[in-house]
């Protein structure tokens, strides 16, 4: 059997999709690169906002007028499969919980470990929630296993992800940073990426996981949701902690480590956010400068207490207060890569880019792009910063490492 596979969303939904395509590796099928030429689709689908949950139903459609059946797995599977979809086609519903962790990783610079479902929190505008249930940690064993048959492949870096990775371990009496010292005894060089930490379950372990990015084999990132700089909207949000809270654990990772790279999320326009709330968004932003600030616009999801709310925002406000976060993360982004120009850092490369030019990634995981052959792919080098874009760093080669 011929397959094709698309996913979309997050990491640890991408990562749960090329799972499913790696258990049909091993069943003896052949993936392809064109829909065309395939038997059966596989989509891992998203549904965090309105907006994309009409894109994968339209998409879902399309894929069932060019094959003759279509898997869907992702967040779609679990929060619509009582709708009926007109499709002239076979579909196939595969819950995430089903897919199991693949062993036989295939053969990529970058891999994914999906280290867990669900989570712990209750936030009032969430879908996901709704959508994979309370937290359901892997097994450890199982975790190591894939870990290990990765490093024992061509792959680089290591994404570890779940919806709160923070969380990690709590239902089976384990913790993220016991899971991180376990692969840690491996004496290969990687790189480890750690996924999405709440601030709530982040700050009981942050003194370990402060201890554990000595190691240089896990990467200088964290990503840390803020979601408002307003404590009133997130209290209404259901969020455990304060914006106090979050620039405490920003400043805490950067005094220790200088050149980290901070990731958050932020919500415009959610139901009750006033100007003057808005503006502690605002303020708090100017304040962290985080490197990457993901900005989204509140959009109500059937079945969240967020979804009743009768203090909605006007989508005009929504847009408004979206374009001037998105232009202050992109100031901010720009400016503080202008900081590493000139600077000499190590990198590896992982990824042809746009044209004749290749990414690489730094040990803080920052991108570097330079203008090398893509025989340089999967090599460790060194670059001399000599530009800096709003999202990527421009490199000249120096030497291999």
């Amino acid at each position: 059997m011929r397959y094709y596979v698309e996913a979309y969303g997050c990491t640890m939904n991408q990562g749960e999709t090329r799972m499913l395509a790696e258990e049909l590796n091993g069943c003896g099928h052949t993936e392809v690169e064109d829909p065309g030429d395939a038997d059966v689709a596989v989509i891992g689908t998203c549904v965090v906002i309105s907006k994309t949950e009409e894109r994968m139903k339209r998409r879902i459609e399309e894929l069932s007028e060019i094959c003759s059946e279509v898997k869907v797995t992702g967040c779609l599977t679990t929060t619509k499969t009582d709708e009926k979809i007109d499709m002239s086609s076979d579909v196939d519903y595969i819950q995430p919980d089903n897919i199991g962790m693949s062993f036989e990783p295939d053969d990529n610079l970058i891999g994914v470990i999906p280290i867990a479902s669900g989570c712990i929190g209750d936030c009032s505008y969430c879908i996901t929630k709704l959508a994979r249930g309370y937290l359901k940690s892997r097994n450890p064993k199982d975790i190591k296993c894939r870990f290990e048959r990765l490093i024992e492949s061509s792959t680089w870096e290591i994404q570890l992800t779940c919806q709160d990775t923070a969380s990690y371990g709590r239902d089976v009496g384990y913790s993220l940073p016991g899971l991180l010292s376990d692969l840690l005894q491996s004496e290969k060089d990687f790189r480890i990426r750690i996924g999405m930490m709440n601030p709530d379950t982040a700050y009981p372990i942050k003194d370990e996981i402060k201890s554990l990015l000595k190691d240089k084999r896990i990467y200088k990132f964290l990503h840390i949701p803020l979601q408002s700089g307003s404590k009133k909207v997130l209290e209404a949000m259901n969020r455990n902690y304060t914006p106090e809270d979050w620039m405490g654990l920003v400043r805490e990772f950067r005094e220790k480590f200088p050149e980290i790279t901070i990731s958050t999320d932020v919500i415009a326009g959610y139901p009750g956010e006033t100007e003057d709330d808005f503006q502690k968004t605002i303020d708090l932003i100017e304040e962290a400068r985080p490197d990457i600030v993901n900005v989204t616009r509140f959009s109500a999801r059937p079945g969240t207490e967020a979804n009743s709310s009768s203090s909605k925002v006007h989508s005009r406000k929504k847009k408004v207060r979206s374009k001037k976060l998105t232009e202050l993360r992109f100031n901010i982004s720009r400016e503080r890569n202008k900081d590493h120009v000139g600077k000499k850092m190590e990198a590896t490369v992982l990824e042809e880019g746009k044209g004749d030019t290749l990414k690489a990634r730094t040990d803080n995981y920052k991108v570097v792009v330079i203008d090398e052959n893509a025989s340089f792919i999967g090599k460790r080098i060194k670059v001399e910063i000599v530009g800096a874009e709003d999202v990527y760093l421009k490199g000249r080669l120096i030497r291999f490492v």
